[in-house]
């Protein structure tokens, strides 16, 4: 029996970069890719917005305001059991204190500490255009 593929899930992401380095955050144990490494953000609710979305999941998961900017990039993928559409947007925070409300560990990572995360599926995607840049703004 062949499988089919249904609805993508639509997922936001946010690079906020200092110092030459992008935040990440480690996923808890018993999630779902449960302590792999990602960009935060997260799903799009339905009637909401991209962006919407991407502040609201910052808000939640990390307590931060952030402005969200130019998108960085938007990739796909599907295969059974694994549909998503990931748009990735450049963020900056705006106010608001660092807290775990999702996430059991967060990092700061130069591009070459990057590559050594064991990341996401979707964030995965998002890797050779990383790559592409040699630095982040």
């Amino acid at each position: 029996m062949k499988e089919t593929l249904g609805v993508p899930v639509a997922i936001t992401a946010a690079l906020i970069s200092s110092k030459g380095r992008l935040l990440l955050a480690r996923r808890p144990p018993e999630k779902k890719f449960g302590l792999l490494w990602e960009f935060p953000g997260g799903k799009v609710e339905p009637g909401e917005g991209l962006e919407e979305a991407l502040v609201r999941e910052i808000r939640e998961e990390l307590c931060l305001d952030i402005k969200v900017g130019a998108l960085f990039k938007a990739v796909s993928r599907r295969e059974p059991g694994f549909e998503v559409d990931l748009h990735a947007y450049w963020c900056e925070i705006r106010g608001g204190t660092l807290c775990l409300k999702e996430h059991v560990a967060l990092i700061w990572a130069t591009l070459s500490e990057l590559k050594g995360l064991a990341l996401t599926r979707a964030d995965c995607l998002l890797m050779p255009f990383l790559e592409e840049l040699g630095e982040f703004p």
